[in-house]
């Protein structure tokens, strides 16, 4: 049977190399490497790195070894050429050093409580990873550089962020600089760069949002149990893009946030008093994965990304709108939508059963809260509210 051997080759220099995989690479006399890699290794043939698998299946040696860089397990091609390999033989694994270790170690700060984002080649951000963790360590890469990821932490609100920026780790024009997100968006970045991020101010995505938390002036507030049972029955992902339209003093936004904090909340509001709010529990609770939509829906609604789920808790009279427009960005969309009035509930059970919404749920919440009144505690009503919920009908089973 042929034996193929993927090694991690850490930093591509010999010395962040294993001494296992170096005793590999020098007992294996086929070796395909990229031009970078290749250095490591003198009977290395140079490939490129879409055709390494290819190589190693069409040679005729019966162990071949292939170099990949960094550790084969942290955001590696290492799974993707053990799966195009093994139904040629046996495929090993030899683990290298990871950017990650190799960073922590030069700056002597540890990672095993550290959020692990990429954003080499991939769209998004990692403004939530930053706002509910104390460390973040990111692989960079492409249109989000090391540069242009801090140059986005500092334009929400992060620029007090402690960063470590890594780049071309390893080789001789090896550059490590420390620095806020501010400071560090002002320097030129090449494609070989990571960073580490420090937030000793984070805030903690497991803890629910108490009224009291939030400032909220005369502006109305959805409470606490309803925001709570809404949010939940929302059924937020880490990465969802999520609408909360009417978002008010930004209470149900920034619950919002901490679920969706691989994502993006867009909170769309049309009072200039409640944005202003908005904007101060949005610093206040650190949910900068939000970003802030002044004005009114469902005209604000059409630049929006497609969303995920869609929190409407003031509709303006617009509420069927608001919906299709959702329903049209992805029919499989997910809404939740509060009402007080009963003509607001019957608008929308109308509106999601003309639109074709599936798993249409309706709860009427009504709590109570204690309240000391001498040496007795009284029970004090929130006005009741209705919660419906439903799905677009796309792919429903």
């Amino acid at each position: 049977m042929r034996e193929f051997y993927i090694i991690g080759a850490g930093m591509g220099t010999k010395d962040t190399l294993t001494a296992e995989a170096a005793c590999v690479l020098d007992e294996t006399k086929t070796v395909f490497a990229t031009a970078r890699l290749a250095e490591l290794c003198p009977q290395a043939q140079v490939c490129a790195f879409s055709a390494l698998a290819e190589c190693a299946v069409s040679c005729d040696a019966d162990r071949v070894a292939l170099l990949v860089s960094g550790d084969v397990g942290f955001f590696s091609a290492a799974g993707k050429l053990r799966e195009k390999l093994l139904k040629y033989g046996e495929v090993k694994l030899f683990c290298g050093l990871s950017s990650m270790q190799y960073l922590c170690a030069k700056v002597g700060v540890s990672y095993e409580n550290a959020c692990i984002r990429s954003l080499h080649g991939r769209n998004g951000d990692v403004l939530g990873a930053v706002s509910y963790h104390e460390k973040t360590f990111v692989l960079t890469g492409g249109d989000n550089n090391a540069a242009e990821i801090c140059r986005s932490l500092s334009e929400a609100g992060l620029g007090r962020v402690q960063v470590y920026l890594g780049e071309n780790l390893g080789a001789a024009e090896e550059r490590i600089l420390q620095g806020t997100a501010e400071e560090i968006a002002k320097y030129s970045c090449g494609s070989l760069a990571v960073l580490l991020l420090i937030n000793q101010y984070f805030f903690n995505s497991y803890e629910p949002i108490c009224d009291e938390m939030l400032t909220r002036a005369k502006i109305p507030m959805t409470k606490e149990e309803v925001r709570w049972v809404s949010v939940a029955r929302l059924g937020v992902q880490p990465g969802d893009t999520v609408w909360d339209v009417g978002a008010g003093t930004g209470a149900v936004t920034l619950e919002l946030a901490r679920k969706a904090m691989d994502g993006a909340v867009f909170a769309v509001e049309r009072n200039p008093d409640a944005v202003a709010l908005l904007v101060e529990n949005r610093q206040k609770l650190g949910g900068f994965n939000v970003h802030i939509v002044e004005g009114d829906a469902p005209e604000a609604l059409e630049n929006l990304p497609a969303p995920d789920c869609v929190f409407v808790g003031g509709s303006g009279g617009e509420m069927r709108k608001i919906i299709e427009i959702a329903l049209q960005k992805n029919p499989s969309v997910r809404v939740v939508i509060n009402a007080i009035a009963l003509e607001t509930l019957q608008e929308t059970q109308n509106a999601l059963a003309e639109l074709g919404f599936v798993d249409v749920e309706i709860t009427q919440l009504s709590a109570a809260r204690g309240k000391s009144v001498g040496r007795y505690t009284m029970m004090i009503a929130n006005n009741p509210v209705f919660i419906l919920s439903g799905r677009g009908a796309k792919n429903a089973e």
